[in-house]
């Protein structure tokens, strides 16, 4: 299972091997290769703080501390917090639109395996909701708060790679042959939005294999209503 994370970096640290201008309007473009290592530094710093705080909680001045950096870098990069935000909600989307691809790719030199891609996406956000839990709440948040479009919430990103498998399925996958890729799509994002619900915001009494049982038939059932 491709995991959701980028290359590079030491152990232990996500670091993305795109282009911190790829980024946008949200930030200043690193000048030398040390700048964007650090404005990534700030990206993980802000994560690692969100694993057990909400956003509203964590503050420049400990994002910059947990960076090893100074509040002048962090507003050289960042007009202030919630540019930082945007960008994390763009690392998730690329993230996960490049973990989906991966798979893709597995499958497409496998097709053994594609009976078993449902299966795997569900894993795949199981994964996410757990190991990306406080991003993912932090931007549900900003996303009631903010004007429409302000943040994507792994929007266009996530529906691309949804897009996607979903052709792939509809054309290759045993059972799903029945159905059009954009309906497999569909189903797929209503099986992560079913897994965000009950993982970040009404956690199951039911063991990991259990829950992906019960979301796996979700899927599924999603496709006959």
């Amino acid at each position: 299972m491709a995991a959701i994370a980028a290359e590079g970096g030491a152990p232990g640290r996500r670091t993305m091997t795109t282009s911190a201008w790829t980024y946008g309007r949200w930030v200043s473009r690193p000048a030398q290769n040390r700048s964007e290592r650090t404005f990534f530094r700030f990206l993980d710093a802000a994560e690692g703080l969100l694993s057990r705080r909400n956003w509203h909680e964590v503050s420049v001045q400990e994002i910059v501390r947990r960076a090893d950096a100074s509040v002048g870098s962090f507003y050289n990069r960042f007009v202030d917090k919630t540019a930082l935000l945007r960008c994390l909600d763009s690392r998730l989307g690329q993230e996960c639109e490049q973990t989906v691809s991966a798979l893709v790719g597995e499958l497409e030199a496998c097709p053994a395996l594609i009976d078993e891609a449902p299966g795997m996406m569900v894993s795949l956000f199981m994964r996410l909701c757990t190991e990306r839990s406080g991003v993912i709440r932090a931007l549900d948040m900003a996303q009631k708060m903010s004007e429409p479009g302000d943040f994507s919430g792994l929007g266009p990103s996530f529906d691309a790679a949804a897009d996607r498998i979903g052709e792939l399925l509809a054309a290759e996958h045993t059972v799903l042959k029945a159905h059009s890729g954009a309906d497999v799509a569909q189903a797929l994002r209503e099986s992560f939005w079913l897994t965000r619900e009950m993982l970040l915001y009404h956690p199951p009494a039911k063991p990991a294999d259990a829950l992906h049982r019960s979301l796996l038939r979700h899927f599924y059932a999603s496709l006959q209503d």
